[in-house]
């Protein structure tokens, strides 16, 4: 007999109550033990706050916007901390190249100028392809944008409309297997490969930030890309396929109404749009001399797009009431390291994790893996972005007590950043997610197992590396 739809919502309801409750008591249970162990001020209930909205993130207990709510909702009047502290996240060149990269992609879908492009020079070379050989093609060239266009965020907000329009071509529809790997691979290879390109990434100038304000150290390109390529790139990358194909592969079933597209001459509007999209890659590239932040560069050209003047879009036809929901969730995202700052818990929780380590008794390797779960924890409670500035004023102390380099230590840490285990902590790809339609479920399953995978042999990797190299 089948269930009726009020006895099956019941269900349904009781599962997400179960989960939220044991969430709950786990991070109850966390800020009481932090407690009792003497931690310092604000440090158990930033843990707790924390760890309830990554639960309920990571469970799907609510929608991603309304725990993010409450967790802001909860530093304000729990952690008593001030409202331009707490919704800072929002405030972030990071938020703001986000919503620019919403605008301008779905201009590019409006305007058929992502399909245009995808069936004119892409579809041809691509259909040829096996999955397989597909997904490393999207990798590479996720990865080699980075050479090119140092931000991460604005390689997504790049890639994504032409990868949708892509798999739209080929063949593989909205919510498909197949469509979710291709995005994936763009989305996560845009960032696990070029963590390996030192102004690729976000964390990568913090961290070289952090060094040369703190300690005088100044990072260059080839060393850092000479040390981590090869066991960190180069086997995250390889792996990533792998799995991606794995766990994707599928057929797409052909369209015969978007075979036309490639016969197709471009509109007025996608031409004006194609000018505008050159114009702005070449400001993104180009960051190093003008020193203006992708986000501004991208927020002009969004704002271009919807001038009346224009011709190209309007406001009305942007999908704000999908984006508005994504731009909360990640807003409040973007907030957690500020809030892990300004309650000391991020800082607090560095100094906890190297002080419970044996690093002064234990061999190379295992202090190489205490320093990777250091980062990788931090970078859970903090996310990515603001990591290396949690960790960068301990690496004195933890070169002292070691007997590395303060480079060495900082280096270590870079196999943790490398290492995200879940999509909250990397806020491209959750802008990938929500452009595309990609579950979190798919997202995580890709992130854990490309952990669990590469750890052990990027870990075995990088000591005999550093060996030879002369790092230890």
């Amino acid at each position: 007999m089948t269930q009726s739809a009020g006895a099956v919502a019941a269900q349904i309801t009781r599962g997400t109550g179960l989960r939220a409750g044991i969430v709950v008591l786990v991070s109850i249970g966390l800020a009481v033990t932090l407690r009792l162990s003497g931690a310092p001020t604000g440090m158990p209930e930033s843990f707790a706050l924390v760890a309830i909205a990554v639960g309920f993130w990571a469970l799907g207990v609510l929608p991603e916007a309304l725990t993010g709510l409450l967790f802001l909702l909860g530093a304000v009047t729990v952690l008593g901390l001030e409202p331009a502290v707490v919704f800072s996240g929002f405030t972030t060149t990071a938020f703001w190249l986000i919503f620019a990269g919403v605008i301008l992609s779905a201009s590019t879908s409006k305007t058929g100028l992502s399909q245009w492009f995808a069936a004119r020079f892409l579809k041809a070379r691509f259909a040829s392809l096996g999955y397989g050989l597909r997904i490393a093609l999207i990798v590479i060239f996720a990865s080699g944008l980075a050479l090119i266009l140092p931000s991460t965020l604005a390689r997504v907000a790049v890639l994504l409309p032409l990868v949708i329009a892509l798999c739209d071509e080929v063949g593989y529809r909205h919510a498909s297997k197949g469509r979710a790997g291709i995005v994936l691979a763009a989305a996560v290879g845009t960032y696990i490969v070029p963590i390996t390109f030192l102004p690729a990434n976000l964390p990568n100038i913090v961290l070289a930030g952090a060094l040369e304000s703190l300690y005088g150290v100044t990072l260059t390109f080839g060393p850092y890309i000479l040390l981590h390529f090869p066991v960190i790139g180069l086997v995250k990358g390889i792996a990533l396929v792998i799995i991606l194909t794995y766990l994707f592969r599928d057929d797409p079933v052909p369209d015969v109404a978007v075979e036309k597209s490639a016969e197709a001459q471009l509109s007025g509007p996608a031409i004006r749009l194609l000018a505008i999209l050159g114009v702005t890659l070449t400001l993104w590239s180009l960051d190093f001399l003008h020193g203006i932040s992708p986000a501004w560069i991208g927020l002009g050209a969004a704002l271009l797009c919807v001038m009346p003047f224009m011709r190209i879009t309007d406001l009305k036809a942007m999908p704000f009431n999908t984006a508005f929901p994504m731009l909360l969730y990640i807003g409040a995202v973007l907030s957690i390291g500020a809030v892990m700052t300004a309650s000391g818990g991020g800082e607090a929780l560095s100094r906890i994790l190297v002080a419970s380590l044996p690093l002064e008794t234990s061999s190379d390797p295992v202090r190489l893996l205490s320093l990777m779960a250091v980062a990788t924890l931090t970078s859970l409670a903090t996310t990515m972005p603001v990591a290396p500035a949690m960790t960068a004023p301990l690496f004195g102390e933890i070169a002292n007590i070691t007997g590395w380099t303060v480079d060495a230590v900082a280096m270590s840490q870079v196999l943790g950043y490398a290492t995200p285990l879940l999509p909250y902590q990397l806020p491209p790809l959750m802008l990938a997610i929500a452009m595309a339609g990609v579950t979190l479920g798919d997202a995580t399953r890709v992130l854990l197992l490309l952990a669990l995978v590469t750890t052990p042999i990027t870990l075995v990797a990088a000591h005999f590396w550093w060996l030879a190299l002369g790092w230890y």
